[in-house]
């Protein structure tokens, strides 16, 4: 790896890249958990075509490991090997197609995403306007909310590959889950194309207000938090099986269950990612001991502890 960062220390001259690159970089400040170890090398591309510029610079046996704004991901203390790409806000340019449909970067945030959607008479992606991070990761997990999601919108994605090509992949080829779809490491959304309803700017507002509302009187807020922790398990709730085994509001360590939705994990001010990882792991085996539920990590885990 560390042949890897010299010869990116001046890829800006030698490679023609317009992008940051980065070694042992920090990503505490940025991961919404507040917790986390360093990048070894980090690449923050200017836009697609330098990133495809930057991957067909690399040795395509290297792991690569790709955020957007870190808003559902748990960077372990020990940080990260390996090569870490972050999509900036630069990719998300978009275009308004025929019958209600929009092209969109995938460094878009959900939220603004909406607010396109209001501007343009296009419903259907309110719930958007309740989900933290980008558009690409939204993509990548099957992001939703409120009994909506992804794949109830979703046409189709440009994808680029570890050659820096460009793919596109129908809904039916994603192979979409509950908070899963056919997306790993080795391909990376550049853009999805999304597919609504004519509706009122009217109607479209009053949906947004009652997700916002929702949001905000249901999950916690001002605090640095990943988002919703678990999976729902078939037929139950995850808040409903952790507040079961009397764990509102438990700590340990820095790391707090939100009292206001036994679902979302906080950092109270010095949590370590450790904290929060046994924190689950506290949670899992309580949930399993009482009900034999197993409950899956929503939260994306990755690196060395």
């Amino acid at each position: 790896m560390n042949k890897l960062i010299e010869k990116f220390d001046q890829s800006e001259s030698n490679y023609g890249l317009k992008g940051k690159f980065f070694s042992n970089k920090s990503l505490k400040n940025i991961s919404w958990f507040k917790v986390g170890g360093p990048a070894e090398c980090l690449y923050i591309p200017s836009d697609q075509e330098d990133l495809s510029r930057f991957l067909k610079y690399t040795d395509k046996s290297e792991k690569i490991n790709v955020f957007g704004r870190l808003s559902n991901v748990l960077i372990r203390d020990k940080g990260l090997t390996g090569l870490t790409i972050l999509i900036p806000p630069s990719i998300s340019e978009f275009n308004i197609l025929k019958n209600n449909t929009i092209e969109v970067g995938s460094g878009m945030l959900d939220k603004d995403f909406s607010k396109i959607a209001l501007e343009n008479e296009i419903g259907g992606m309110e719930f958007l306007s309740g989900i933290p991070g980008n558009l690409g990761g939204a993509i990548a997990m099957n992001a939703g909310c409120y009994g909506k999601e992804i794949k109830d919108i979703f046409v189709e994605a440009r994808v680029m590959n570890r050659d820096g090509k460009i793919i596109s992949l129908k809904n039916d080829q994603m192979q979409f889950s509950y908070r899963n779809s056919i997306i790993r490491d080795d391909q990376i959304i550049i853009a999805g194309v999304f597919r609504g309803k004519k509706k009122s700017k009217k109607r479209i507002t009053e949906e947004i207000k009652k997700v916002e509302f929702q949001k905000k009187n249901t999950q916690p807020s001002g605090v640095a938090t990943g988002g919703s922790t678990f999976k729902n398990p078939k037929e139950v709730k995850a808040w409903e099986l952790i507040n079961s085994v009397g764990l509102s509001g438990f700590q340990l360590g820095g790391a707090m269950i939100s009292p206001d939705h036994n679902n979302f994990f906080v950092n109270t001010g010095n949590a370590s990612a450790s904290d929060i990882e046994d924190l689950g792991n506290l949670v899992i085996e309580k949930v399993k001991n009482k009900h034999g539920v197993i409950l899956e990590w929503e939260i994306r885990i990755i690196g060395d502890r």
